[in-house]
């Protein structure tokens, strides 16, 4: 299986240095680490069964938005989106309904963030992108996997597709079962979509009448779309929130490393 890396934070052996992993977590949250880990994790198990007919994508980002896909397995069999997760814990995917068993009042309740809507809307907007590039696509698989061993999914016709830890043979194994849709030229076609996306043409320039003012033509204007208003991140000074989190983390680290040292070197002047 061919692996392609588009993550700024890893480096070209596939390792994040702890400077990146600082830079990575402040810009994406605390749970961006396990989730990287967890892509590693899924592609040394996916590389050992799927050939280089196959191609895999990591952290791709779609060009006009701020989505970064986190794995995109290009096969003849297909395109999935795979979403890995280091999630622990009973869960229980119910149609559309993302739950967890809470063990003190036995019962299942419904569990945030939902991770079958995320997979399933990064599908989606992985599908709508290859459309804008000129490739529609039939179908597009969202597949979530979970590399926990600890971690059980009770499934009730979920919406996605449920892989556990130790069942990532045999989804590698199913995939190369399947029927071919598509061939190599396919393949390339839809990856350079994504490594050299079309851009979309620059507007033309407003043509101008005698008196050098904007001509329009006569076509009613169009309604604007609805749109949701942007929930800004409150910042204090430069900084968000979450990010002054985890500057105060570091530096509350960096304070015990500094003691330590500190006290060995007290401690050998002393009794020396």
């Amino acid at each position: 299986m061919q692996v392609i890396e588009l993550s700024e934070f890893r480096d070209e052996e596939g390792l994040i240095s702890l400077e990146n992993r600082v830079r990575g977590t402040m810009k994406f949250g605390f749970g961006w680490y396990g989730d990287m880990q967890a892509q590693k994790q899924v592609t040394g198990k996916l590389q050992g069964i799927l050939d280089d007919d196959h191609m895999l994508l990591l952290n791709a980002p779609l060009v006009g938005t701020d989505v970064l896909a986190p794995m995109i397995l290009f096969s003849p069999q297909g395109v999935r989106l795979l979403y890995p997760s280091t999630i622990r814990g009973t869960l229980r995917a119910q149609d559309d309904q993302w739950q967890t068993y809470n063990s003190r009042t036995r019962e299942f309740k419904p569990k945030k963030p939902n991770l079958q809507f995320r997979a399933l809307a990064f599908a989606r907007g992985l599908m709508r992108y290859f459309e804008s590039q000129g490739y529609p696509l039939p179908e597009l698989e969202a597949v979530l996997l979970f590399t926990n061993p600890l971690t059980h999914v009770d499934t009730a016709g979920p919406q996605t597709r449920i892989v556990l830890s130790d069942a990532f043979e045999h989804f590698a194994a199913n995939i190369l079962e399947g029927q071919s849709v598509m061939d190599q030229d396919d393949i390339h076609m839809l990856v350079d979509s994504l490594l050299n996306p079309k851009l979309p043409e620059p507007e033309p320039e407003p043509e101008l009448d005698e008196a050098g003012q904007e001509a329009f033509e006569s076509e009613a204007l169009r309604p604007r779309e609805d749109r949701q208003d942007l929930t800004l991140a409150r910042r204090f000074g430069s900084f968000t929130k979450r990010q002054w989190i985890v500057i105060g983390v570091l530096g509350v680290f960096q304070l015990i490393l500094i003691l330590t040292i500190a006290f060995i070197v007290l401690g050998d002047v002393i009794f020396s």
